[in-house]
């Protein structure tokens, strides 16, 4: 409807120019009032006199001010108005928060392919020294979704990364990734769904990340790191109205905002945008003694499938953990022996979860000391986003020892007891 009232608007204007230009070219023709006198009746409103009552200096006056009249309806038939955004946290990261922005005038873009609406979730990355380390991380961000979804198959969902310029000479970069429903990601189907059903995901996330694992022992000179945590998937054809994972479900891995590629042993991101993430006095430490290590994880696929069966823990499901080291097991003599790991225990699991919670609940009281240093202290801007509030207010967290997982209300209407195979 705005948009047929503005352009309603602009065809009025369009005509009081003409009249306008009538006006001034034949002001002196006898005949002007005659020629006009349809096209004037035809714009005839209660703020313009009639016609045949007009002196012709009147009728230019008239009409000047009706134009006017004319654009400012047409300029706020064009100016946006929206309410204002609101913001929904939607996952807490170990670098970065993910949030989506939610009213009338939030982004949304064209899927390629089906060319469908969708909105977006938002990450915004550490800020970069220079435009050009912004563009290389832009660049790596491209590289690593495509690498994936093409040489490996695993599918990502659309994204696009924007560099903004930001205070102090800085660089912003902001990924957006399609918004996926909140019932479509694994973390939360493990509440709802089947035993059988629940396996049935683990497999298919096993299969998926075989592909890497593979990938990497072939081909040395360029590998790929890997999160293979429960949160980064999504079947995104699962819901109410699609209650099963089925063995070719569509699926998608959705943590591509740390692009972790290695060129002959050289990490091509700039690891300082991990450094970043750390509080300003643990920096030296971290950078000295544990950041190698904490990114070779990530290409050890002992680690990738120990980070995901412990994430089982982290997401309410504990209960599930000795079957899932069950099948872990199992698949692994199945499927890469050839890599000869050593098999899993529950008790490995369970110390490893308890270890990752203290370290994650440290850095987040670190990282609160570490924005009143910054602000209260320095008078400086704190770059990272720390959700206020309870974690209960949070959906879809990670890394928070249990804590904050909201399932949303489509979900609660599934039960856990659902019958095998459902």
């Amino acid at each position: 409807m705005k948009r047929e009232l503005s352009e309603l608007a602009e065809q009025t204007e369009r005509k009081i120019n003409q009249l306008l230009r009538i006006l001034h070219e034949q002001g002196s023709d006898p005949k002007l009032r005659e020629k006009l006198k349809p096209d004037l009746l035809a714009l005839h409103s209660a703020d313009l006199p009639r016609p045949d009552r007009l002196e012709l200096e009147d009728l230019r006056r008239a009409l000047s001010g009706e134009k006017r009249r004319l654009r400012r309806l047409i300029r706020e038939l064009e100016t946006p108005r929206q309410e204002p955004l609101a913001v929904k946290i939607l996952g807490i990261g170990e670098i970065t928060t993910t949030i989506e922005l939610k009213g009338e005038g939030a982004p949304r873009r064209r899927r390629p392919g089906d060319q469908q609406w969708i909105g977006l979730a938002i990450k915004k990355a550490p800020s970069f020294p220079d435009k050009n380390s912004a563009e290389n991380y832009q660049t790596i961000c491209y590289e690593y979704e495509n690498f994936l979804s093409r040489n490996l198959e695993i599918q990502t969902p659309y994204a696009e990364h924007r560099l903004l310029p930001g205070k102090d000479g800085r660089w912003l970069v902001y990924n957006l990734q399609e918004r996926l429903p909140s019932e479509a990601i694994a973390c939360l189907i493990i509440q709802v769904a089947a035993p059988e059903m629940i396996e049935r995901v683990f497999l298919r996330l096993l299969l998926e990340m075989r592909k890497i694992f593979l990938w990497n022992r072939a081909h040395p000179e360029y590998r790929i790191g890997f999160d293979g945590q429960i949160p980064n998937w999504a079947f995104v054809r699962f819901g109410p109205d699609h209650p099963v994972i089925e063995p070719e479900e569509p699926l998608l891995y959705v943590d591509t905002t740390t692009p972790l590629i290695r060129r002959h042993g050289e990490e091509q991101l700039d690891t300082e945008i991990f450094i970043k993430s750390i509080p300003l006095f643990l920096r030296p430490i971290v950078r000295r003694t544990l950041l190698k290590e904490v990114l070779d994880r990530y290409y050890r696929p002992r680690d990738v499938m120990l980070d995901l069966i412990a994430s089982f823990i982290t997401h309410h499901r504990p209960d599930l953990v000795p079957r899932m080291v069950e099948l872990a097991n199992a698949w692994l003599k199945d499927n890469l022996s050839e890599l000869e790991l050593p098999p899993y225990t529950a008790k490995e699991i369970a110390a490893y979860n308890r270890q990752d919670v203290l370290i994650w609940k440290f850095f987040r009281q670190m990282k609160r000391m570490d924005r009143f240093i910054t602000e209260k202290i320095l008078g400086k801007t704190y770059e990272q986003r720390l959700p206020q509030g309870s974690p209960r207010n949070w959906e879809n967290l990670v890394g928070a020892g249990g804590k904050g997982l909201t399932l949303p209300e489509s979900l609660r209407t599934l039960s856990r007891d659902r019958k095998p195979g459902a």
